[in-house]
């Protein structure tokens, strides 16, 4: 990340927590007085509980579209999803779906807040206590940003929507993996799939499962040579970057 990138990060993901705590100095303070404290505690504990229905999102937009997301949870942490594709049909379309899926729930609960807090329809504050964590997971998610634990939802769906080189080893892979789970053979899988790819980054997730595929192709195939060297490249990526 830039250091341009960083500051838009900081004061994007700062600036709604802190106008809802403003909010609790307002009006909370004079309706719940020292309650207000255990108010402002939630607040922070729901950030793993906000964290974990982002992925809920990712779940079951995928489910809609066929695609299986498994969430890997971490409580205060990065949390993410493996994709399990069931089909290989309109593969783009399905996973932009899906990878939104954590936003929109986050968003839902955001705007939910957003009632509580400005009292709209005669509900507590306390119940817009979802807003700070919501507010940060949305800004963390928001901007096409690649962390050391991954890429940011909006940055995914930026890659496939623009057709970039990554997005369409992805979809490459993807495509490979969803055959393969309907009953495919590997070393039955169009070639080009595997090998008539842009290159991108070998830090990529893509291009790591990519050379776990070549290995399994050549494996299937009885190439033993190319299989090896394949397994070797793959273990040393795996060693490096996972």
């Amino acid at each position: 990340m830039k250091k341009g990138d960083v500051a838009a990060l900081v004061i994007l993901s700062l600036f709604g927590p802190l106008i809802w705590l403003l909010g609790c100095c307002l009006r909370c303070i004079s309706e719940y007085g020292w309650w207000t404290l255990a108010i402002v505690a939630g607040a922070v504990v729901l950030l793993p509980v906000s964290s974990f229905l982002h992925e809920v999102g990712h779940m079951l937009f995928g489910a809609i579209v066929k695609i299986k997301a498994v969430p890997k949870f971490s409580l205060f942490g990065s949390s993410s999803c493996k994709i399990i594709p069931k089909t290989d049909k309109n593969l783009k379309q399905r996973f932009i779906f899906t990878a939104l899926g954590g936003l929109i729930i986050n968003f839902l609960l955001l705007l939910f807040s957003v009632i509580a807090a400005i009292d709209a329809v005669g509900l507590p504050f306390w119940a817009s206590a979802f807003f700070p964590s919501c507010w940060y997971l949305i800004a963390l998610n928001v901007l096409p940003l690649t962390y050391s634990s991954g890429k940011t939802d909006v940055n995914v769906v930026w890659e496939l929507a623009a057709n970039e080189p990554c997005a369409k080893v992805l979809l490459a892979v993807l495509t490979v993996q969803a055959q393969v789970l309907n009953g495919k053979p590997i070393e039955e899988v169009d070639e080009n799939l595997l090998f008539d790819l842009p290159q991108i980054q070998e830090d990529d997730q893509a291009f790591i499962s990519l050379t776990e595929l070549r290995y399994e192709y050549f494996k299937a195939k009885g190439d033993e040579e190319k299989a090896a060297l394949w397994h070797n490249r793959f273990e040393e990526l795996k060693k490096e970057y996972l």
